[in-house]
């Protein structure tokens, strides 16, 4: 499972309603893909948005290569709306923490997993 972590920052005057659209695929990458965007508390301008692809890092690789014209005409509109992105890394996902009441570990993709939604749509 691989995480995607970009912080961007929105133009002054510019709404995350107007991120979003820009933002939106118009094609999907072809692997179970669930993307979460978020506003900063603190400045509204700062937007988070972090990817799960369910895919291992040599997939990864041959993926990119595939969606990368069309992720090119993407990113351009966004940057239409950003003024910039301060972080733009993917992670290999390694552990599942629940802290909800006694904290313990969740086997990634396990049936508890948050994340086994994505698993699950992998095998299929």
């Amino acid at each position: 499972m691989i995480v995607s972590v970009f912080v961007r920052r929105l133009k002054e005057g510019r709404t995350f309603e107007e991120f979003v659209a820009e933002w939106e695929a118009d094609k999907g990458f072809g692997v179970p893909t669930r993307v979460f965007n978020s506003v900063s508390l603190e400045d509204p301008r700062d937007i988070l948005t972090i990817g799960f692809v369910a895919v291992s890092i040599e997939e990864l690789v041959e993926g990119l290569k595939d969606v990368a014209p069309q992720e090119s005409i993407r990113h351009d509109r966004i940057e239409t709306v950003i003024e910039s992105t301060t972080l733009k890394c993917m992670y290999d996902v390694k552990t599942e923490h629940d802290f909800t009441n006694d904290p313990r570990v969740i086997e990634v993709g396990s049936p508890e997993s948050l994340l086994m939604g994505l698993i699950a749509e992998r095998g299929q």
